[in-house]
């Protein structure tokens, strides 16, 4: 294997590709519709374009071709799965929300799912115009009356597409947005390729999603236009005459090829040359096609290859099926590969196109994908709807051949390219390798650990069905690769299981008993690992020559995230004067609904318990103001913070307002005006310990938010300032507050007691991020913030990107308070099932002298925990502190097992240097993450190390 690579360290391999098409949920789906021919345009009813709400005269016209390639299932996304609020899902363009997955999924069928990949992943991708978000623009759907929202617009701007995907997964590489119309998709993939190379990442997912909304509408045929006027794409034939649209989304995974080799990755093919460039004005018109432009393109991407034209034995075409468009690119392609005198003898010529329709800024990825499997599969599929070539092409055809039927060529297909030209010039051109030559590999001796994890049993479950119909259909799979890959390529969930078979049907039998909830053996190796710690290597089995194969990924549990606009729909409306609004409970009851996603909202429920954060509350400011016509300023209302209170205060307004005192709402407030949050959250903060010197240190909970641990600390500090702790405001379980509303909260309370800098900051786990954040809004504010203290503090690059549901948290609970509460054990019966509650948690390790409230203050720790943890997962700071910063770290490793479990890296301390352009020492204090705060011994000595830490 390593002979078949050398000459191709500077090249990038195909590891991964996912996606989802018309008629395909995957790639293997595809693989086998393209075998078979299959078009999978189809025709949609009178009803279905009435549902869509296409006018009856307009489907009744005779030019009205009611066709498309339309993708299954749109309206459904897993939110739960990637941590999306269900109100963010709703308002997100369908396209975000599938190439987020697709992303995924891409990974895991590479097997380098992002939490366990050492090193930087970019994202290349592209999207379509968002028909979601005009649907809702023309409909006056969940718009603000003076515009368009800012959810609505990160949820819909194709701006955000990539980006989205590198916050939600946790990707540090380049995330960039390629908009060139048709030839998008393929210009990712040659930015990634470039990226790869320049070593701005280590991995790269290139790609891109088509979605029209609604699916099932067509179109006015026009004479001259681009689209079919019966719905069929004939590329290449002698009756093309347009094409037609299709939905879809593709994504591939690539690597430089020698990380790939080394890593033991499967190869599908290897990208040897690309290149790009523009036609220029050089032509009839902007949206023409260039024969100039694509000879270029194609000539240069050759060249870079290394390549001779003449080994190329299969080009997957742009083929719009256009009776000018066709012509003209096969006479480039032949002009190209003739330049240097040596043409291809009998090079395959096809285009997906004819089988999906055009899937806009998806289609040049989706033909990267069908060539790399024409490559790895060594078959060439049949081209639907061709019969004789067309005017232009048969000229051609002495150097390339064009079948109806799948060819197995009788010499392998030593060498592939792709083509795709977008609307407006920009051409793109990518030369693929066939895969490595496999080394003979002797047959997997002994027995393999196969490890299934996910979300919950009910997912493991699924998965475990999933794996055991995979291997039936793959009787040539090796134990050994399947094991490997799933000790190496996954990520570790909270549901396990672990299964030592020593053979595939064995493992089959095993798998068959999880699906149907049957029990499994034990294997004393895999312990550790099933009680969420990390798993020895060798206990998987020989691995000496496994690689990484596709397995069946994580299960998805789609439900419907979408928002119905009814044709006809009204438009966004003026704003009300105050006289208007008599039904004044039910306006404000109705927009805070709305916003927070809340429909039992309570009279007395926090907005922010409820899931609000900053942005919103500018947006339902806005919308409570417009709606009512009455005033009210951002400051009243993140002070009033109920229905209730907001509705005293309106009404109480309302005897006032004038006819534009609503437009100067929120714009005079003085500036020496405190924030009323304070008023309704001054209990939070508490003076543990009166200082006898000018100053004060500010103190932030850990998660949980608790400051028992602070009480004592105190105890054993000699600075004398005063010493106040602050506690996490109450709320309902599961509605969490974001780390920057944590900051702003807190900042408000404590410039009630210390108005001006320099400030003094501390916090202990995930009190000193919060402390950060604080500090980061003062300096905001031209505040000095002279240091932040943090008590082992995991650095933001610990949890970004990280992913733990309910389960996971139930499991590592016991553990945690096991750390928290010595003396309380943390072993539970193995075969008992997962708690499904905290309650049932706390019952089953409780001590029997544990009061009621004792129970309560624990499931309400427990939430509080959680909620701090998963807000963690969704914060990084937006700037660096000019402020200096101390780490108090642990000397000891922190517990494996609660770490594993709710997905939380290892990471070095010493990584806040990253955000920080003041001094960041890291000192180091006896005792692990709990012990260092608990241990009598240990948090006498953290005192004194904390002393150190404030002085200047």
């Amino acid at each position: 294997m390593s002979e078949q690579t050398s000459g191709q360290e500077m090249a990038a391999a195909v590891v991964g590709m996912a996606g989802r098409f018309p008629g395909a949920g995957s790639v293997s789906e595809l693989w086998e519709n393209l075998l078979e021919g299959k078009r999978s345009v189809r025709r949609f009813t009178a009803e279905e374009l009435r549902e869509a709400g296409v006018p009856d005269d307009l489907a009744r016209h005779p030019s009205y071709v009611p066709m498309a390639a339309a993708l299954d299932d749109i309206e459904l996304f897993d939110a739960e799965f990637f941590n999306v609020p269900s109100s963010e899902a709703r308002l997100s363009d369908p396209q975000q929300r599938l190439f987020l997955e697709t992303c995924w999924a891409a990974l895991e069928d590479a097997g380098h799912p992002p939490g366990r990949f050492d090193g930087r992943i970019g994202v290349f991708g592209s999207s379509s115009i968002s028909t979601y978000l005009l649907g809702l623009v023309a409909a006056g759907e969940e718009l603000p009356p003076d515009g368009i929202s800012y959810p609505l617009l990160l949820g819909n701007d194709k701006d955000f597409l990539c980006t989205k995907v590198a916050h939600r997964l946790g990707l540090t590489g380049p995330a960039v947005t390629v908009q060139t119309a048709c030839s998008s998709s393929l210009v990712a993939v040659h930015l990634a390729v470039q990226s790869l190379l320049a070593g701005e990442c280590d991995m790269a997912l290139a790609g891109g999603v088509s979605i029209s909304v609604p699916q099932q509408t067509g179109y006015l045929y026009r004479e001259g236009g681009i689209l079919s006027p019966d719905g069929r794409c004939r590329v290449f034939d002698a009756s093309a005459n347009g094409t037609v649209r299709g939905s879809g989304c593709g994504v591939v995974v690539l690597r430089r090829v020698d990380d790939a080799v080394a890593d033991r990755d499967r190869v599908s093919a290897v990208i040897r040359g690309s290149a790009v460039n523009n036609d220029g004005a050089d032509k009839v018109g902007f949206t023409a096609p260039s024969a100039a432009g694509q000879v270029e393109v194609i000539r240069e991407a050759v060249a870079v290859s290394g390549l001779p034209a003449n080994a190329i034995g299969y080009v997957e075409a742009h083929g719009t099926g256009t009776a000018l468009g066709d012509p003209i690119e096969v006479r480039a392609l032949a002009t190209a590969h003739a330049a240097d005198g040596d043409p291809p003898k009998a090079c395959h010529l096809g285009s997906v196109k004819a089988n999906l329709g055009h899937l806009d800024a998806a289609a040049g990825v989706t033909g990267l994908i069908k060539a790399a499997l024409v490559l790895r599969e060594q078959v060439i599929p049949g081209q639907p709807d061709f019969t004789a070539p067309g005017p232009g092409i048969e000229a051609h055809l002495d150097h390339y051949r064009i079948s109806a039927e799948p060819v197995r060529p009788v010499s392998p297909v030593q060498a592939a390219a792709v083509s795709s030209f977008g609307l407006g010039g920009t051409n793109a051109h990518v030369v693929l390798a066939a895969p490595p030559v496999a080394e003979e590999r002797p047959a997997p001796t002994g027995t393999h650990l196969a490890l299934l994890s996910a979300r919950d049993a009910e997912a493991l479950a699924v998965l475990a069905a999933e794996l055991r119909d995979w291997l039936a259909d793959h009787p040539d799979a090796r134990l050994d690769d399947v094991a490997f890959t799933l000790s190496d390529g996954r990520t570790d969930f909270a549901a396990r299981t672990a299964l030592r078979a020593g053979s595939v049907s064995e493992l089959i039998g095993l798998l068959g008993t999880v699906a149907s909830g049957g029990t499994v053996p034990d294997d004393p190796a895999a312990a550790v690992w099933l009680a969420g710690g990390q798993l020895d290597p060798e206990a998987v089995g020989d691995r000496t020559h496994a690689r990484r194969v596709a397995l069946p990924g994580h299960p998805m549990r789609r439900r419907r995230h979408w928002i119905d606009v009814l044709p006809g729909h009204g438009s966004a409306t003026a704003p009300r004067s105050p006289a208007a609004a008599p039904h004044l409970e039910e306006q404000v009851r109705e927009v805070l609904t709305r916003m927070l996603d809340a429909p039992e909202l309570g009279p007395d429920d926090d907005f922010y318990d409820q899931g609000l954060d900053s942005m919103r509350a500018v947006e339902t400011v806005t919308l409570l103001r417009d709606t009512t016509g009455l005033p009210l300023s951002f400051e009243e209302f993140d002070g009033l913070r109920t229905l209730s209170a907001l509705v005293e205060h309106l009404t109480a307004s309302a005897g006032a307002a004038t006819p534009d005192s609503a437009a100067r709402a929120g714009t005079d407030l003085p500036p020496s005006t405190l924030p009323r949050a304070a008023d309704a959250h001054r209990h939070l903060l508490s003076r543990i310990r009166e200082g006898s010197a000018p100053g004060h240190v500010f103190m932030v909970p850990p998660a949980g938010g608790t400051i028992a641990a602070y009480i004592d600390l105190s105890r054993h500090m000699g600075d004398e300032r005063t010493l106040w702790a602050l506690t996490h405001p109450a709320g309902k379980p599961g509605r969490h507050r974001s780390v920057r509303d944590l900051a702003r909260l807190y900042t408000s309370l404590v410039r009630e007691v210390q108005p001006q800098g320099p400030y003094l900051l501390s916090g202990y786990s995930f009190g000193g991020s919060v402390a950060f954040e604080m500090a980061a809004e003062l300096e905001r504010d031209g505040e000095r913030v002279e240091r932040v203290v943090m008590l082992d503090s995991h650095p933001p690059e610990a949890y970004i990107g990280g992913t733990a549901d309910s389960s996971a948290f139930l499991a590592a609970f016991p553990t945690l308070v096991g750390q928290i509460l010595p003396g309380t054990t943390s072993e539970h019966d193995a075969d008992a099932p997962a708690a499904r509650s905290v309650e049932e948690v706390i019952e089953r390790i409780g001590d029997p002298t544990w009061s009621e409230a004792m129970k309560a203050e624990l499931a309400g720790f427990f939430h509080t925990w959680q909620d701090n943890h998963e807000a963690l997962k969704r914060w990084f700071p937006d700037r660096r502190l000019d402020a200096d910063i101390v780490v108090l770290a642990a000397e000891q490793e922190e517990n494996r097992a609660i770490m594993r479990a709710l997905d939380i890296r290892g990471t070095e301390r010493g990584l806040w240097t990253r955000h920080c352009s003041g001094r960041v020492d890291v000192l180091h204090v006896p005792g692990d993450h709990y012990s260092m705060i608990r241990d009598p011994e240990n948090i006498r000595r953290l005192g004194a190390a904390v002393d150190r830490a404030l002085r200047p």
